[in-house]
């Protein structure tokens, strides 16, 4: 791993790895809503837990809980439900298990088909029902289930489409995108006894005004060459992922059209469009950032081509800002306080973003062609846990630190720091680890003085 960039006289992230033991590999990990847990899913099957005392706890110091939750199966994919309470495990024979925190309750559901990698959606709402779908084989079925009760109640949702993407979008309604071109809504009813789904609305993503003639308006940016117009096609595609913005009940949809499109919920037609430079794999839409007294609101898109589009869709100047230095996307992430959006590729280079001025400050570069890292932000948005899809005895997170406590040098904490005398941005506990610091801290020292 690099180096992380660091801000003078604020703070900075670092590499931390934590071996679990000799022989139990971390293959996926979350890290629970509220408290300083992280949930990892086992190579060799079982979900175990990680604990630190507060969440300004180093993660070295992390203890490893007594309880641990045996299944034979590797754990591909770990969920915490909205509150913590439960924690979702999919398995590599397309199981998913449902173990309450604490404690020791457990229910599993399986759907039909042959054994995939079940993708795991939480309700944003219900602490007790969650969707999940496999995510490359046999994915014509979603499968909901209710945990509320003792016995599991479980309800399939069929297309002859597979489904490539979901979101919840309200209490009781799903929206589900299809390589057809089209996502559909469905609405859940939910009670002790049974479940129920009927669809209320089918959209072609590809099409967006269904023929009608609509009001023509396109803005180009000049810096970033990409244009923002309303678009009348015809090409079918794949709806390859979907955001949802609660607070104005807006959906977000990107496919292998080169388009991203925002609807209004019940509505036919695409109130913008944002025309992109290739297929779009990956929607984050934040809640909303305030800073200065203000609220932007941007939409971050995942790209084949390894480029990030940051859209401010309501900005009353219509602007993007295009991140680039990836191959192709495969993850995005928010931190929860909505500071840093973390990203990687398939080649495993990750970026932590600031999103105030959209500068890299932290990058793990590329290494040879293997399966991607998948991310997970602690609550605190002060650790980043990063799993390699084929499991790794020591398990990385990139953690960050206030630079007065932490010497630049050998990363170690303690208050007897130094500053640099040079550029008095960067801290040091000796002079010894100043002098090997010197071939990275040189660019910060000069460009300081």
């Amino acid at each position: 791993m690099t180096d992380a960039v660091n801000s003078p006289g604020g703070g900075f992230f670092k590499p931390v790895e934590f071996s679990i033991t000799s022989k139990l590999d971390v293959r996926s990990s979350s890290f629970h809503p509220i408290d300083p847990v992280l949930a990892c899913g086992l190579v060799q099957g079982g979900l175990v837990f990680l604990r630190g005392t507060n969440h300004t706890t180093p993660f070295e110091n992390w203890e490893l809980e007594p309880v641990y939750n045996r299944y034979e199966r590797t754990i591909l994919s770990v969920q915490w439900n909205v509150n913590g309470t439960k924690v979702a495990a999919g398995s590599d024979n397309g199981s998913v298990i449902i173990v309450s925190y604490p404690g020791c309750g457990k229910q599993t559901f399986r759907r039909n088909g042959r054994s995939n990698f079940p993708l795991i959606f939480w309700h944003p709402f219900n602490q007790d029902v969650l969707a999940s779908y496999n995510s490359a084989l046999d994915t014509k079925e979603v499968m909901i289930a209710n945990s509320a009760a003792e016995n599991l109640l479980t309800h399939t949702i069929k297309s002859k489409w597979n489904c490539q993407t979901l979101a919840w979008n309200s209490h009781n309604q799903l929206a589900f995108g299809y390589d057809d071109g089209t996502f559909e809504i469905h609405e859940i009813e939910l009670n002790n006894s049974q479940m129920k789904s009927r669809m209320v609305q089918k959209i072609r993503h590809d099409l967006g005004d269904h023929d009608k003639a609509v009001h023509h308006f396109s803005l180009m940016n000049s810096r970033d060459n990409f244009s923002l117009m309303n678009y009348q096609g015809q090409t079918r595609t794949f709806v390859s992922s979907i955001a949802i913005n609660k607070e104005f009940e807006l959906l977000a949809s990107g496919g292998t059209d080169f388009r991203v499109k925002i609807w209004s919920l019940g509505s036919k037609d695409p109130i913008l469009v944002l025309d992109v430079d290739s297929n779009c794999r990956n929607l984050v839409w934040n809640s909303g950032i305030k800073e200065e007294m203000t609220t932007k609101t941007f939409i971050a898109c995942g790209l084949e081509s390894g480029n990030v589009v940051i859209w401010y869709p309501f900005d009353h100047e219509i602007q993007t800002r295009k991140l680039k230095g990836h191959d192709q996307i495969h993850q995005l992430i928010l931190s929860p306080d909505g500071r840093y959006l973390a990203t990687t590729d398939y080649y495993k280079k990750v970026i932590i973003w600031s999103t105030k001025s959209w500068k890299s400050i932290y990058i793990i570069p590329s290494s040879e062609f293997m399966y991607p890292y998948m991310m997970t932000w602690d609550a605190a948005s002060c650790k980043l846990a990063i799993s390699e899809r084929t499991g790794q005895r020591q398990f990385k997170v990139i953690e960050y630190f206030v630079a007065e406590n932490c010497c630049a040098g050998c990363k170690k904490m303690t208050q007897n720091l130094k500053r640099c005398a040079r550029c008095n941005s960067i801290f040091y506990c000796s002079k010894e680890c100043q002098r090997s610091h010197w071939p990275q801290h040189k660019l910060v020292c000069n460009k300081n003085e």
